[in-house]
């Protein structure tokens, strides 16, 4: 409801405007109001004196430029907009002016209009008893040669007469003209006159030009304070979307409190507009406290977003109260700042409170309450480019569908190919065009479907249905309802002559001429999609198709379609899907059995053992990297690249997943934040792994992975008093140099005594007897205990064990000991330690 009320908010938050009357910032008594309204009549102040500047780098262009303004004057003066005006150019012309002028004169008295008149002059002067005589200084003047003034004489008249209208400074001289106005037309007259030409000086305009370069400041202020307060959030937090997350809330809290302003009537004036800075202030340490909040339930299950809640209410109430106060004071600027204030924190407070979680939980939390990766940027623009894609292909088959196929009423057969053909390259490009899933297709036969036959596929996701189509066009789906229905695709199905299983399979006619067109049919057997991976049991309707037409199976193994895109669930994450072509089965292939209920369950048994065996080949530990990473997003900056790192480092953790046990009990003493258990977990799930460490924050991290299941946990303790069961496995990575020697000796001796038989210790330290490659060790150690402190040790510091000490201890059990130096410039070593069997 939030969000669908801000468009309408940030209509009204556009017609936010700056007041630029600083009176209206002023606080009168009723009684000074009358006074002076009583002044202003007697004095007439309601005609207040605007003075236009016109500049030049000499008077005669500051003369020039004034004289460009008596045109704007007189028609504002005739619409009664200017009440009247005064100025130099009634007295002083610039001397370009007077020698245009002066040149009319001349033009205009030739010498006989002159002598026409002064004839008709003394004529008429005579009837009139005037002597002739009487006309001669009207003679002298239409003879007189005049000039431009001297400088000399504008100087001089300067001086005495004009010298408040005109200002000389070296390189700039400025000419006045003063105008009286009535406030109701001054709008109309600043807007005339500022065309950039002319200055114009008085207070209410000054005012009006100083607010809106305030108003021009502080939009920027605002924009390059966001966009820090956006870095800031972006360092801190390492992740662009927490840093979106958090600042959305802020953007639209400035959007609601401008929205409100606008509808409550309130203006942001010279005064409010400094308490702005200290409500975004607030918005941006709610939204941060709140993510700190959100952020701890999903790293370690800590609920102390309720406390934080219930702080930002109480500094908001008492915010509000310490301002909000304010809103009963006389002074009209003291009740904006309440009233600013009160509007800012509410929306801060609510924003902040109400979009942060809801968006943190539509992305992050509810994902991996639901056992599924949180939503990244990268994932949510691919996922989004793939199904927009999606649909536009399917529009675009749907109207192609609709002209060719339906209302073409010739060649339809050749339609309908032509029809499939583009469909087989849509679903292709749909699949190719996902440049982050990888694509693989084993068909060691060389299969082209020249042969028609039952295609059984197993069913993962909705990618199963692209993968197979785009194999050829000569197939035909047996499609469940939903896809049948589908708004998007299911006409399209409908037109390829798809076959809709809620049907039955026993009414099959309508597919028989399709067959014998050529075309193979494609089932899926299950009946529905694997949420897991784990292949169903096959349904008999395939094989009884099969037996029906008298048609080979072929059988295709999907893999990594279930991962890429799971079932309900529409987010593309980075896999790779594999189709592996099995060989055909016939008719009378008796290895299957007979008929086809027999058929179904032997085949679907045999489908298992090829895709486990797939299975084993590509799910290797670089194949849960990614989904390693997934577990650990949005934990943290540091722990997240130090996790990338490591299991780099650590080549996905590949030797260790060799050497240990791929079923039984498994502890890794020292788990930290369980890296190495998770993706031992990932490569089988049969491995029963409990990780324990000292550090009881690293525990509460791992215990809140969204991959854990009841076959792997952790729990804090310290080795040296946790009871330790027996095991199949322990595994001991760069722990016994945080101990004592004595203590490393017990350490091993407690492993050692609970190990079962045909069990196998793995310890991975640094062997202090390689003395050339020890100090890389201590350096790594360096970093990950003081600089970056990963780890914690105790004051008696670290102790790095010996090589000779290991294989002594061992000795005392009468176990096998196996060295592993994988290293060249540490002197980190894999002591492989087995117990043989019963």
């Amino acid at each position: 409801a939030l969000l669908l009320l801000t468009p309408l908010l940030y209509h009204f938050a556009k017609q936010v405007r700056f007041d630029s009357d600083m009176n209206h910032l002023n606080y009168m008594t009723p009684a000074l109001k009358v006074a002076q309204d009583k002044l202003n009549r007697l004095n007439a102040f309601a005609l207040q004196s605007v003075y236009v500047v016109a500049e030049g780098p000499t008077l005669e262009a500051a003369l020039r430029q004034n004289e460009q303004l008596s045109p704007t004057l007189d028609s504002l003066k005739k619409e009664g907009l200017v009440r009247k005006y005064s100025g130099v150019s009634t007295f002083l012309l610039s001397d370009s002016l007077q020698r245009a002028r002066i040149q009319r004169w001349n033009d205009y008295w030739t010498p006989d209009k002159k002598h026409q008149l002064l004839e008709t002059l003394v004529q008429e002067g005579r009837a009139l008893k005037f002597k002739p005589s009487a006309f001669d200084d009207f003679r002298a003047l239409l003879d007189k040669k005049f000039e431009p003034t001297t400088a000399a004489a504008v100087e001089r008249f300067k001086q005495q007469f004009l010298s408040d209208y005109i200002t000389e400074q070296p390189g700039k001289v400025s000419v006045v003209t003063m105008l009286k106005s009535g406030p109701e037309h001054r709008e109309q007259v600043y807007d005339r006159l500022s065309d950039g030409r002319y200055l114009i000086l008085d207070k209410q305009y000054l005012t009006r030009q100083f607010v809106g370069l305030v108003q021009d400041d502080f939009n920027n202020i605002a924009i390059y304070s966001s966009l820090l307060v956006f870095l800031a959030l972006l360092l801190a937090y390492g992740r662009i979307e927490l840093a979106v997350i958090t600042f959305l809330p802020m953007l639209f809290s400035w959007i609601w409190i401008l929205g409100l302003m606008s509808l409550l009537g309130l203006e942001f004036n010279i005064v409010n507009i400094i308490l702005s800075a200290l409500i975004f202030g607030l918005g941006d340490d709610f939204a941060i406290f709140v993510m700190e909040g959100l952020q701890q339930k999903y790293r370690t299950g800590q609920r102390i977003l309720p406390v934080i809640r219930s702080s930002i209410l109480m500094s908001a109430a008492a915010t509000i109260i310490g301002l909000g106060v304010l809103i009963f004071a006389k002074h009209p600027a003291v009740q904006s700042l309440a009233l600013v204030s009160i509007v800012g924190i509410v929306c801060v407070v609510i924003m902040s409170q109400t979009l942060e979680p809801f968006l943190f939980n539509l992305l992050i939390q509810s994902r991996v309450d639901s056992k599924r990766p949180p939503w990244t940027l990268a994932k949510i623009a691919k996922s989004a480019f793939a199904f927009f894609y999606f649909i536009f292909g399917s529009l675009l088959l749907t109207v192609l569908g609709f002209l060719f196929v339906r209302w073409l009423p010739v060649g339809k057969r050749k339609i309908k190919y032509a029809y499939h053909w583009t469909l087989s390259k849509f679903t292709g490009s749909m699949i190719y065009i996902m440049a982050n899933v990888k694509k693989k297709i084993i068909n060691p036969a060389g299969e082209d479907f020249s042969k028609p036959a039952v295609i059984v596929c197993n069913h993962q996701s909705v990618l199963d249905i692209l993968s197979t189509t785009m194999l050829h066009p000569k197939l035909l789906l047996l499609t469940n309802k939903w896809v049948w229905e589908s708004p998007v695709f299911g006409q399209v199905v409908q037109m390829a002559d798809y076959y809709p299983v809620g049907e039955g399979v026993d009414n099959v006619e309508r597919m028989r001429d399709r067959v014998a067109e050529g075309f193979s049919i494609v089932v899926f057997p299950e009946g529905t999609r694997s949420p897991d991976g784990t292949i169903k049991r096959f349904h008999k309707g395939a094989f009884y198709l099969a037996e029906q037409f008298n048609l080979d199976i072929l059988p295709i193994v999907i893999h990594g379609t279930g991962y890429s895109m799971s079932k309900g669930d529409f987010m593309l994450k980075d896999g790779q899907i594999t189709l592996q072509f099995l060989p055909r089965i016939g008719p009378a292939d008796t290895r299957f059995g007979a008929g086809y209920t027999e058929r179904a369950k032997l085949i679907g048994r045999y489908f298992r053992q090829e895709y486990t065996a797939l299975q084993a080949k590509i799910e290797t530990p670089a194949y849960f990297r990614e989904q390693l990473i997934s577990n650990y997003l949005y934990k943290g900056p540091v722990l997240e690249w130090y996790m990338k790192v490591k299991t780099a480092l650590e080549k996905n953790y590949v030797l260790f997943d060799e050497l240990l046990p791929k079923s039984g009990k498994i502890l890794d003493i020292g788990c930290g934040y369980g890296f190495l258990d998770y993706m031992l977990h990932f490569r089988s799930p049969e491995r029963d792994i409990t990780g324990m460490d000292f550090d009881p924050d690293k525990i509460a991290v791992a215990n809140h992975c969204y991959s854990k299941t009841e076959n792997i946990r952790f729990v804090p303790g310290d080795i040296l008093h946790y009871p330790i069961e027996p095991h199949d496995a322990f595994v001991l990575a760069d722990v016994l140099h945080y101990l004592q020697p004595e203590e490393q000796s017990a350490v091993l001796r407690k492993c050692l005594a609970n190990l079962n038989p045909g069990g196998v210790i793995i310890v991975r330290d640094g062997n202090k007897d390689l003395e050339a490659r020890q100090k890389g060790t201590w350096w790594t150690e360096f970093f990950s205990t003081r600089f970056f402190r990963f780890n914690k040790t105790s004051e008696k510091g670290l102790s790095f064990l010996s090589a000779a000490t290991v294989h002594a201890v061992v000795a005392e059990f009468g176990f096998t000991c196996e060295l592993i130096d994988p290293s060249r410039f540490t002197s980190n070593v894999i002591f492989v330690i087995r117990k043989a069997g019963a």
